[in-house]
């Protein structure tokens, strides 16, 4: 890593992935408590994320140059798609949140875990 805002860039990287988890688990909670109102906010604001998380993903690869890096950051795709396949169902609905718990989240956590494992040594210290 060479600089202040290379550091600053992965860490903000590293903790908007658990942002997003917990957007995705905030869906789940908003089928099942009605007190909470924000999933359709938070669901917006979802989308937006996986745009920037992916369009950010080029100057990654420039600092963090490993094959374990490039290879999460190219399996990205495939969560992106998972994600993808989420806007064609309505929210809330019981195929939404299938769609949801059973097939994107898993696929997200596991994605996640991996490039967190890529990033640790830039930015645990």
């Amino acid at each position: 890593m060479t600089s202040t805002s290379d550091y600053m860039l992965l860490s903000t990287y590293y903790q908007l992935l658990f942002t997003v988890e917990e957007g995705l688990c905030y869906l789940i909670e908003a089928d099942r408590n009605f007190e909470k109102t924000e999933g359709e906010r938070i669901f917006n604001d979802l989308i937006y994320a996986f745009f920037h998380i992916d369009s950010s993903h080029a100057l990654l690869l420039s600092i963090m140059k490993t094959s374990c890096a490039e290879s999460s950051i190219r399996s990205f795709d495939k969560v992106f798609c998972g994600f993808d396949s989420l806007i064609y169902y309505t929210f809330p609905s019981a195929e939404f949140q299938d769609c949801l718990q059973n097939r994107f989240l898993p696929l997200y956590r596991h994605w996640m875990a991996g490039i967190h494992r890529c990033m640790e040594p830039f930015v645990i210290h």
